[in-house]
């Protein structure tokens, strides 16, 4: 038997049945294709499946949510610009909290007009009350349930009152060298003669000054523009519907017509001088204060 120069026995061939790639055999053809260049690119439709094998879904990132309510299926408003949020639904109303232009907070009713919206306060039993025309609302505001609101307390008022009496000091002598005598409504209030007059007491002798306008004011004294009034027959004023401040109660001599009835004299109650025509009073709320009285005298106490 004569073998090829590879020296590779046929019976070893024909029991490996395996065809060597190096060596040639005359009249048998390699099945064996030709490797094709690496793309570097992997076909996964050719990888075969296992069972054992995970497949991941892709998932897609959900929106992000407008707000925590919307997100539980809850009304929510979201502030248009800065709003105050009432303790009731009343202007002046005392304010809970602020929201700011994109606050957002959850809605739990309106009023029976629909002129307001309750709002949720965080840690607080009770809502706070929101103008509906400061807010949008995620829902139609006709599925809010009607709220009965609470009764918004309304502070006691208060008043000033008082009178603008006319002093007088009844006195003889004092002049030419006779002896000074003081009468009824007199005192002596200095060490000098001439320092005598009204005993800054209404006395039952006297009478008030009728037709003098008075003023108010905000704040302590000087201070004016917030209300006038005029004294009656009896000399009597009152401010009424006040609440609770500190307030000017004042007036002149010498404008609003007062000068045709209090020229020539001046004030002697609460203080002698220019500072007896004024007074600043403190009220309290629903407080009536009373006796906020001012004395005047004409020149010669008559």
């Amino acid at each position: 038997m004569k073998l090829s120069h590879c020296s590779i026995p046929v019976l070893a061939f024909t029991m490996l049945g395996i065809v060597s790639t190096a060596c040639n055999f005359p009249g048998v053809e390699s099945t064996l294709e030709t490797p094709l260049p690496s793309t570097g690119v992997v076909d996964e439709s050719a990888i075969p499946y296992r069972p054992d094998q995970q497949i991941e879904t892709p998932t897609t990132k959900p929106p992000d949510q407008t707000s925590p309510e919307d997100s539980q299926g809850k009304p929510f408003m979201t502030a248009k610009g800065s709003v105050d949020c009432l303790a009731a639904p009343l202007d002046g109303s005392e304010t809970m909290t602020v929201f700011t232009g994109g606050d957002t907070a959850t809605i739990l009713g309106k009023t029976p007009n629909g002129k307001w919206f309750a709002v949720k306060e965080a840690d607080k039993p009770q809502p706070c009350w929101v103008p509906a025309m400061a807010v949008e609302l995620n829902v139609n505001p006709d599925v809010l349930e009607v709220i009965s609101p609470p009764v918004a307390s309304t502070p006691s008022l208060g008043s000033i009152s008082g009178v603008l009496w006319h002093e007088r000091c009844d006195f003889t002598g004092g002049q030419a060298g006779e002896p000074l005598v003081l009468g009824q409504g007199c005192v002596q209030w200095g060490a000098e003669v001439y320092e005598f007059g009204p005993n800054q007491i209404y006395d039952p002798f006297e009478t008030g000054w009728s037709g003098v306008r008075l003023h108010l004011g905000m704040g302590p004294c000087p201070s004016t523009g917030l209300e006038t009034t005029i004294t009656d027959t009896d000399g009597e004023y009152v401010f009424l519907g006040l609440n609770s401040g500190t307030y000017c109660v004042s007036y002149s001599a010498l404008t609003d017509g007062n000068d045709s009835i209090l020229i020539p004299g001046g004030p002697t109650f609460p203080e002698r001088g220019e500072n007896g025509f004024y007074q600043t009073v403190t009220l309290g709320e629903g407080e009536n204060a009373t006796g906020v009285d001012f004395g005047y005298a004409w020149q010669f106490y008559d």
